[in-house]
């Protein structure tokens, strides 16, 4: 049964955005937008959602809110319009130092990839167009403002230390509530907003419950303490932020590793274990390593799976180890690998139907059992492969241009200046962190179907440097025209005036 609401979920929704207003009237640009997106992300409910419990326990057609779904009104297209209408209001000069490069492609297909499929599909569905444009602007709010705002505003690694240090901060205030949830079970979104969808999926764990805060369910969760995990990690190796709401930077890093274990989410934790040697191993053989090796993956993942070369449900039934290998799995409770995997099976041919725009619908799946899991699967089941490359484009090529390109100084000066091999070490290792955090998110959408939005502030900003660098000239906001508001500094010497820092 559920729980009726202290704060009805739409009502949370719309209110945010004079709150947001606020936060611009109140702060620089760069610190409203971190309070909007960040903390958006963190406190707002995923939607207002209907109770489903009398039709299915498993919401099944309930999906992550990065995806255009029967549900427009999210926390994704919440904070976007709620940050392009407080720049537009304070800062609209600031939109003018956006300059489009090639590196911005991905972002651009991605967000027409809706309209383009509609078109495909207008003639053999009625509403398919109407469809493509609603999806357009669902993915611009969405991915398209944050992107650009990250462009905009986290250019250079003064800015891009004070988004870590935001993704540290929201990670640190979730460890009480991680820490609750662990003994209580998922709580607090049903106490505040009412219906979760899968509040108590997976909930039971072996060590209480796995907490799922005000996040979309327990994976997100993890994810999310994770790359506060990464961008810790990356703080720390990069030296200039000592301390954090009072941690020292190292302890911060410890704490959230230690919190992102008892979220309990498996992936989350093999990926942040996995990913922290790119942070804090100075190698730079194996930083390009690790990155192709990640890409490669996810490539491969995707194209195996595609293709349906290996079939896991025929693999169960005629090998006896894998037989085995699963009945395990299913004994110690941890069978959801081998069922995502399944579900996703299940849906490869009705997917490669449309291959090159998709169907341009969000239930593509439903003349199938359940839905896909995977994002990949389910972005190209609506926007086909051009979508999918476009989504995995807009990921990891920040993702390689951190490692491949050489990192700016702290002081710009000369354009043609080489920067000072200790400063560009500690920057690569705060860009690596950032990184990190990116592929990590990467990783995860294989085997599930949501993101975390306010990355994407992340990969515009690394996108911005990478184009910059590309060009010879200087990747920082210091060469762009100085806009009159104040302009805030993540050192630890900032001005009184210049707002609280993070």
């Amino acid at each position: 049964m559920a729980l009726a609401p202290i704060i009805p979920p739409l009502a949370a929704l719309l209110a945010w955005i004079p709150i947001s207003l606020f936060f611009f009237y109140r702060f620089p640009p760069r610190i409203a937008v971190l309070l909007n997106f960040v903390g958006g992300w963190a406190l707002l409910p995923t939607a207002s959602f209907a109770p489903s419990e009398s039709v299915s326990p498993f919401p099944y057609w309930i999906m992550g809110v990065c995806l255009p779904t029967k549900y427009f009104v999210t926390k994704a297209t919440i904070t976007g319009l709620a940050g392009i209408l407080g720049v537009l209001l304070i800062d609209w000069r600031g939109l003018r130092r956006f300059r489009p490069t090639l590196w911005d492609l991905p972002i651009f297909v991605w967000c027409a990839a809706p309209f383009f499929s509609g078109l495909a599909n207008a003639a053999p569905h009625h509403g398919a167009l109407w469809e493509g444009v609603r999806g357009t602007a669902y993915l611009v709010l969405a991915w398209g403002v944050p992107y650009l705002l990250g462009r905009v505003y986290f250019g250079d690694n003064e800015s891009l230390t004070l988004a870590a240090k935001a993704f540290v901060i929201a990670g640190l205030c979730y460890v009480p509530i991680s820490l609750v949830e662990l003994f209580t079970g998922p709580r607090f979104y049903a106490f505040l907003y009412g219906f979760q969808p899968y509040r108590w999926l997976g909930a039971e764990r072996y060590l209480g419950y796995r907490p799922i805060g005000f996040l979309e369910d327990g994976n997100q969760l993890g994810i999310w303490m994770a790359v506060a995990t990464l961008c810790a990690a990356g703080l720390w190796k990069q030296g200039r932020i000592s301390r954090v709401l009072g941690f020292p930077t190292g302890w911060a890093a410890v704490v959230l590793f230690c919190t992102t274990i008892i979220c309990q989410s498996v992936g989350s934790i093999i990926c942040v274990i996995g990913l922290l040697p790119l942070v804090l191993v100075t190698s730079l053989t194996f930083r390009r390593g690790v990155v192709i090796v990640c890409a490669l993956f996810v490539l491969c993942f995707a194209g195996l799976r595609l293709a349906n070369v290996i079939s896991l449900r025929h693999l169960v039934e005629s090998d006896e180890a894998a037989r085995a290998t699963a009945s395990f799995f299913v004994r110690i409770g941890r069978q959801s690998f081998g069922w995502r995997l399944a579900q996703d099976e299940r849906h490869v041919r009705a997917a490669l139907a449309k291959p090159l725009l998709g169907s341009g619908q969000w239930d593509w799946w439903r003349n199938g059992e359940g839905r896909p899991w995977g994002l990949w699967l389910l972005t190209f089941g609506m926007y086909g492969g051009v979508g999918l490359i476009a989504l995995e484009g807009m990921q990891f090529l920040p993702a390689i241009g951190a490692v491949w390109l050489p990192a700016e100084p702290d002081n710009p000066g000369d354009a043609g200046a080489l920067p000072e091999p200790s400063t560009a070490s500690r920057n690569t290792g705060l860009r690596l962190g950032l990184a990190a955090a990116i592929l990590l998110a990467a990783i995860d959408k294989l085997l599930n179907g949501d993101m975390i939005m306010p990355l994407v502030l992340v990969i515009g900003g690394l996108s911005l440097w990478k184009a910059e660098s590309s060009t010879g000239k200087p990747a920082s906001l210091w060469n762009y025209p100085v806009p009159t508001e104040r302009v805030i500094s993540c050192s630890q010497s900032e001005p009184h005036d210049a707002g609280p820092p993070l």
